[in-house]
């Protein structure tokens, strides 16, 4: 039992170390045979879901990466059910985009287009300022 425990735990570990980034299992499961760990790809499937149930970790089930989900854990202090995040397609980066825009844009979709808009597993995808200078360094 304290086996899978540790597995959690360096899953959980490799999660905080990259709260900024949308992780896939396949970048889960790469960093734990890095470090010497190997673990079932379904145990880890079963801890991010066990995570995202208890609202501790978001899902992005995007079509992205060959339609490849991705997880991130939420930020307690933010509710980031409740409005959109920006993913850079290069480096995966994740920026919460929880500015008072956001009401305006939840406004103007209902009052337009009758629709309430669910934040759950949306994300807009861009290319961050770091990537943008680096590329224009090229």
């Amino acid at each position: 039992m304290e086996y899978k425990t540790d597995n959690k735990n360096r899953i959980l570990e490799f999660l905080k170390s990259n709260e900024d980034r949308a992780l896939s299992v396949s970048d889960i499961n790469e960093h734990l045979e890095k470090d010497g760990h190997k673990v079932n790809q379904t145990t880890i499937y079963r801890f991010l879901d066990k995570l995202e149930d208890q609202g501790k970790l978001i899902k992005f089930s995007a079509s992205e990466n060959g339609g490849k989900a991705k997880y991130q854990l939420a930020k307690l202090d933010e509710d980031c059910h409740e409005h959109l995040h920006l993913q850079c397609k290069i480096c995966g980066k994740v920026e919460h985009f929880d500015c008072s825009f956001m009401d305006e844009i939840q406004d103007h979709i209902m009052k337009d287009h009758g629709f309430t808009m669910n934040c759950m597993d949306s994300i807009i995808y861009g290319t961050c300022r770091e990537c943008m200078r680096k590329a224009k360094k090229l």
